[in-house]
């Protein structure tokens, strides 16, 4: 059986199209928990005015890695997914995660992604080229979810304070230890404008860099530019390449002068699908 965890930071605008795929389901085969933690918003309300069912655990400071914590304190069940509120898995999706939990040995595991294209012509070229990646093909881009077996929660223990909770995820259990789950997918919108892709670009950049900083445990692989190039030339995709190669060389820049601040780092995301 299966605990999902959804930490939520004003999302009453688009947690509904989350948590509606997850209904189809009895309390004795998914429990929800949903966190909402430091909101403004009234996400806390509409989640258990809308969805009585589930479970909503309001936590008054603002803090992913905290909601998870608490999440996984009172999960009722061993196998876990951890997911991001703005993601959505449906309901076939979570039915192939139970059958995948019970046939399966796995460590941790996660969907395939499938990224939505939604943005500005220079967004989508960027994941035009993304598509095109290794690491994309391999299934190494984040989905926005992972699954963590009764044994990864021995060996993660509590999390720490980290901007990047899947990244540490996959550095402290080992890359090569990530099962992708047959026919399941987390369905990711692309931000609608180039500075919102820069930003949440800009963010995980800085959680690899405190990752690297913090734990000697490598996250995720890295692909030169050359190799990249090399693929755009294949492909016929220098245009879209040099979007990427942009927005990918400005993300780190910005990473690199805020790192030195971790501390009074502001969350960047993307609002331009919250809407």
């Amino acid at each position: 059986m299966l605990t999902i965890i959804i930490p939520a930071y004003n999302e009453e605008k688009c947690i509904e199209r989350t948590l509606s795929e997850l209904t189809n389901f009895s309390s004795l085969e998914v429990e929800v928990i949903v966190l909402p933690n430091g909101c403004i918003d009234n996400t806390a309300e509409f989640v258990r005015a809308k969805f009585p069912s589930f479970r909503v655990l309001e936590l008054d400071t603002g803090s992913k890695i905290l909601a998870i914590n608490k999440g996984l304190e009172i999960a009722q069940f061993q196998h876990v997914l951890v997911q991001d509120a703005d993601v959505i898995i449906d309901t076939q999706s979570v039915r192939n995660i139970l059958k995948f939990i019970e046939n399966e040995q796995y460590l941790f595991a996660s969907p395939q992604t499938k990224i939505i294209q939604d943005g500005s012509c220079l967004t989508n070229m960027y994941y035009c080229f993304l598509k095109l990646t290794p690491a994309y093909r391999v299934g190494m881009v984040n989905s926005g979810a992972y699954l963590i077996s009764p044994e990864a929660r021995d060996i993660l223990g509590t999390f720490p304070q980290v901007i990047a909770d899947d990244g540490y995820v996959k550095g402290t259990l080992g890359s090569a230890n990530l099962t992708t789950i047959p026919s399941c997918y987390s369905v990711v919108m692309s931000p609608r404008t180039i500075w919102s892709l820069i930003k949440i670009k800009t963010r995980s950049k800085l959680g690899n860099m405190e990752l690297k900083n913090k734990f000697t445990s490598p996250t995720t692989g890295s692909n030169s530019f050359s190799s990249l190039l090399k693929v755009a030339i294949k492909e016929k995709a220098l245009l879209n390449f040099l979007v990427y190669a942009a927005v990918i060389s400005i993300a780190t820049l910005r990473a690199k002068l805020q790192i030195k601040k971790i501390k009074t780092i502001k969350w960047e995301r993307d609002e331009s699908t919250r809407i």
